[in-house]
């Protein structure tokens, strides 16, 4: 293993293991209370890329979770990745920070080399048959993105890209089953922030585009329980 690389493969995850890794002040830690069939794979290239556990209470949970975590950092500044619950089964969780993915289900990246750090991301997802998929990068900037997220529900399909310089904001709250949103923040120095609480038991479909050098803001809340769910677009900036 290289002194700038750090490389960490979990195929089984082992009843109350516990695994902390620092290579090149990159620091992984990750404390496993249960599961099946687990595989957790961590590639961190440059130095202060952390990935941990959200709290002392956190634990991860259930059968057959395929996590795939990349951070690649230029820079002083620190990426984090904080892993809370991901309590389910059959989930597909994939998350980059300093690269981008090729797709929305990809398990390849692209890197352009001059990444500033300064991401950060809460990884929390309760359910079943979930894919979560995204990445934040910049151009050099150490004013990184910021992403947290609830979830509690099944059938989720969400992707999420945030881009370019200028620190951008997503906060996603759902607890509906059989969600498809696709969310995408981009624009050089532009600050944007979205909000994004859905709550019922009905489908919902949320596509929103917040692009441009001007900085938008969007906050939503829905409830939707109607028979053929909802489904709301939003674009803003050119």
């Amino acid at each position: 293993m290289t002194k700038d690389k750090s490389l960490l493969w979990i195929g089984w995850l082992i009843l109350l293991s516990y695994c902390s890794v620092a290579f090149a002040d990159n620091e992984i830690t990750v404390k496993q209370t249960g599961g099946d069939n687990f595989n957790l794979t961590i590639e961190q290239v440059g130095a202060n890329n952390v990935i941990k556990m959200y709290d002392a209470y956190s634990y991860v949970n259930g059968a057959d979770i395929t996590l795939t975590l990349i951070q690649q950092n230029e820079t002083t500044t620190n990426n984090v990745i904080e892993l809370w619950h991901l309590d389910g089964t059959d989930n597909t969780i994939r998350w980059g920070q300093g690269v981008a993915w090729t797709s929305s289900t990809a398990s390849t990246y692209s890197h352009d080399g001059d990444e500033g750090g300064g991401h950060y991301s809460r990884l929390d997802i309760h359910g079943d048959y979930n894919h979560l998929q995204g990445h934040q990068t910049n151009q050099g900037s150490t004013s990184g993105h910021t992403f947290t997220s609830l979830i509690f529900s099944n059938n989720n399909d969400i992707w999420v890209r945030q881009q370019h310089d200028g620190a951008k904001t997503i906060n996603l709250t759902t607890y509906s089953d059989g969600n498809d949103i696709t969310l995408r923040q981009k624009g050089s120095w532009a600050q944007h922030t979205a909000n994004i609480t859905l709550s019922g038991s009905e489908s919902t479909t949320l596509n929103l585009l917040q692009q441009g050098t001007t900085t938008q803001s969007y906050t939503l809340s829905q409830n939707c329980v109607t028979v053929g769910g909802c489904s709301v677009s939003v674009t803003q900036g050119q």
